[in-house]
């Protein structure tokens, strides 16, 4: 009986050992069973939830950018210099593609089922089969873009967006419009709205404005374009839709719109017109004095800093902006192409160093000697601390003798200028003068108006790569020795930017102001609200008004005749100005310019022209192919007589002449046609013109010249007295090398008349150019424009700096 009790008790155990373990069994089977789950579930909620979550709304969304558009920028006057015209961008969605490649197979196989030919013909789809060989094949003929490029771009099937052209013009996209919608391809190559980047100026002011960069997003990739990328770009906007499972649009279920906005304008202070005449000008006169490394031009705003013009040469065609059009450039990239010594990777490095030349804007990040230009600044640095005055005199042999200088430093006038006054040194632009004036100022005073000038810092202005002064570039204070002093007092052995230079000169004529230069005037939105105004920033006075009035005075005086500036001379008009021969390290290789304001009184305009490296005819020759004697005064000032006319007569500075030029103006023809001989050459008479005349009738039935006509002083006017006037053409002859008195007679025995420009008081001059080339024939009376220069400008032994 006892071992029946204890039997139920062991089974019971029994019972509850099995239920245990079997409970551990399923827990353990559960937990390995479940754990690769929630191993899964991990991976694919918390690892890869973005990429998930990304894909569900690719394949459940159609998400399309809008593009914005880009601000314009424009000029002082409102004249658009960079706009935004319409474009489209032509883009492919591969794996549309392929749905609508597989949509051509179902027709075709439906095609193919019917019996009836005439049904089987109606289903037949009316067009090839689009491949990816024949859509690559005929989007090339459209577009030129390479068949490669697009077979490979077809050929990412999992991609719904591949842009395979940019900037398509209307007639363009109208075709891959036409060829898509003719081929079934229409839920597959899109043709989407966009803009292209348009200057309507091409060339003009290229460093300045820049360019954007297609291949890069649109984005600025120079000058403006790219300083102010942010600005101009604007705020691309989105269209999204819901898509159902085979990836059409479902429109009205879901959508969702954000406006693009458009980007915001640039004004700038450059002015269109003032700088195509800078850019005539440096082009005319680097082919003239064939300046192997082109140029540079700026016009400058003496008393607020802003920028007016900014012309470089190489310069390039800002809508095509990676084609050499410069011939310097253009040999260059040859003699590249045709080196065998160089591996194709180092053929490509150097094609796109001369494209960065292309592009550089070396106005700012370059530098170079200043060479006498810089005695300007020397000038009023001496007047303001009163160690020289107008009364102060000077000797000069031809040479002095620096101590701690082992060779003498020689003037450009080998015999010597004589005893000389501070206008006259200045004029002359006598270099021992100068030693001496430095002398006078001392290294430490010297060194804190390099300091005041702002030699030693940025300017500043509101451009993309401004070359900051370094210890290689001027020397440091406790380095500047007395031997610098005498090199510096003539401006070499150290080195600025022709930003520094041109913005130091300006200190010098309006009232002794250091301002900050500037390109941007202001920045306005789409509605034309102005969202920020740029406000003329004076850094510092460095000299005062009265020492600026007397260096004004003084450096006029450089362009009357006999001054190394008179080439810059110009009847009516007060200019002022420093000529400059800067010698470089490489031989036979100078930089020659010319710093010049006016009107003198009042300056509105300041001008620094520079030719890099006008082409001698030999080792050691002064002068060029053309007879240009190479020097600041014999070039940069010759075209600074042609460039500041234009500008302040485009400013509407009046003219105001000295009783000399009036006796060498030309004056209007008066018309006096009915009037009797004796009438007639009353009023003629009073205007300072002769007569001849050619029958005998009682009245003036014709004249040449017509009434309005300006010819020189002195000219005769013929009055035809009953007889025929004339119609036969006459031939313009060549005066190109003859004085004034030489070239009016020869034009007078042609029938012609003579209007002269440039250098026109003085006896030393001669005729450079033509407006109306010898040889052609014109009418009788016409007046013919001719461009006189000092005589020694060409072919003859120069002496201007």
């Amino acid at each position: 009986m006892k071992n029946d009790r204890k039997k139920p008790n062991t089974d019971r155990r029994a019972n509850r050992t099995i239920l245990g373990r079997s409970l551990f069994l399923m827990v353990l089977c559960g937990v390995v069973a479940f754990v690769p789950l929630v191993a899964k579930l991990y991976q694919l909620q918390i690892v890869q939830h973005e990429e998930l979550e990304a894909k569900a709304l690719d394949q459940q969304t159609w998400d399309q950018a809008v593009t914005a558009n880009r601000g314009t920028i424009y000029d002082s006057k409102g004249s658009p210099l960079a706009m935004s015209a319409e474009a489209y961008y032509i883009q492919l969605s591969p794996r549309e593609i392929i749905q609508c490649q597989k949509k051509y197979a179902e027709k075709v196989e439906k095609a193919l089922a019917e019996t009836d030919p005439e049904k089987r013909e109606k289903l037949m789809p009316g067009y090839d089969e689009p491949t990816n060989e024949s859509i690559a094949r005929n989007l090339n003929a459209i577009l030129g873009v390479e068949e490669e490029e697009i077979l490979k771009r077809l050929a990412k099937t999992n991609s719904m967006s591949e842009v395979i052209k940019t900037e398509v013009e209307s007639e363009e996209a109208d075709k891959v419009r036409e060829y898509v919608s003719k081929n079934g391809l229409s839920s597959g190559i899109y043709i989407m709205p966009s803009a292209k980047r348009y200057y309507p100026y091409n060339s003009l002011a290229s460093q300045v404005i820049g360019w954007v960069n297609t291949n890069d997003g649109n984005h600025g990739a120079y000058g403006m374009e790219a300083i102010y990328d942010e600005e101009l770009g604007g705020q691309v906007g989105r269209i999204v839709t819901a898509k159902n499972g085979r990836g059409t649009q479902m429109l009205y279920r879901y959508e969702d719109y954000e406006d693009a906005v458009d980007g915001n304008d640039l004004h700038l202070t450059i002015d269109a017109t003032i700088q195509y005449y800078c850019e005539r000008i440096l082009a005319e006169g680097v082919e003239k004095f064939e300046a192997q490394n082109g140029g540079f031009v700026i016009a400058m705003n003496p008393k607020t800093g802003a920028i007016l013009a900014w012309a470089n040469s190489p310069t390039y065609d800002l809508n095509n902006p990676r084609t050499i059009t410069d011939p310097n450039l253009l040999a260059k990239l040859q003699a590249v192409a045709n080196d065998a010594a160089l591996t194709d990777e180092e053929k490509n490095t150097r094609s796109l160093d001369i494209l960065y030349e292309q592009w550089n804007n070396k106005a700012i990040t370059d530098t170079y000697e200043p060479g006498s230009t810089f005695k300007s600044m020397v000038l009023a640095a001496a007047l303001e601390e009163g160690v020289v005055n107008e009364n102060s005199s000077f000797s000069c042999s031809g040479q002095v003798t620096v101590k701690g200088y082992s060779s003498p430093i020689r003037c450009s006038k080998r015999t010597g200028h004589g005893t000389q006054t501070l206008a006259q040194a200045v004029a002359n632009s006598c270099n021992p003068a100068f030693i001496s004036i430095g002398q006078k100022l001392g290294t430490e005073k010297f060194y804190d108006y390099l300091e005041a000038f702002g030699f030693k810092e940025k300017t500043g202005i509101d451009m993309l790569g401004e070359r900051a002064p370094t210890d290689f570039s001027i020397w440091p204070r406790d380095k500047f020795t007395s031997v610098d002093l005498a090199v510096a007092s003539f401006g070499q052995r150290f080195e600025v930017t022709p930003i520094q230079l041109i913005t130091a000169a300006s200190a010098v004529i309006n009232g002794g102001h250091l301002m900050k230069p500037y390109v941007v005037e202001s920045i306005t939105d789409a509605n034309g609200s102005v969202l920020s105004h740029t406000q003329p920033t004076e850094v510092r006075q460095v000299i005062s008004e009265q020492t600026s009035e007397r260096c004004r005075t003084i450096l006029e005086g450089v362009v009357k005749p006999p001054g190394t500036g008179k080439q810059a001379y110009v009847a009516g008009y007060r200019i002022g100005g420093k000529t400059g021969s800067s010698q470089t390290t490489e031989k036979d290789h100078t930089i020659v310019s010319f710093l010049g304001f006016a009107p003198a009184d009042d300056p509105q305009v300041v001008v620094l022209i520079a030719y890099d490296n006008p082409k001698p005819t030999g080792p050691n020759s002064n002068f060029t192919a053309g007879g240009y004697y190479i020097s600041g005064g014999n070039m940069a000032a010759l075209q600074a007589g042609k460039l500041l006319p234009d500008i302040l007569d485009y400013l509407g500075v009046a003219k105001q002449y000295t009783d000399e030029e009036k006796a060498a103006m030309d004056m209007p023809v008066p018309g006096v046609t009915g009037m009797t001989l004796a009438d007639a050459t009353a009023k003629l008479k009073e205007s300072g013109l002769d007569v001849r005349t050619v029958g005998d009738g009682e009245t003036v039935t014709a004249q040449i010249p017509a009434q309005g006509v300006a010819i020189p002083g002195g000219s005769k006017v013929i009055l035809y007295m009953g007889a025929d006037k004339p119609t036969d053409k006459v031939t313009v002859p060549n005066v190109t090398g003859k004085t004034r008195e030489q070239a009016q007679q020869a034009m007078a025995d042609a029938g012609l008349y003579l209007k002269s420009t440039g250098l026109t008081v003085g006896d030393d001059v001669k005729a450079e150019s033509q407006a109306i080339a010898g040889g052609t024939e014109v009418e009788r009376g016409t007046v013919v424009e001719v461009h006189f220069i000092q005589s020694t400008a060409s072919g003859g032994a120069g002496t201007g700096l």
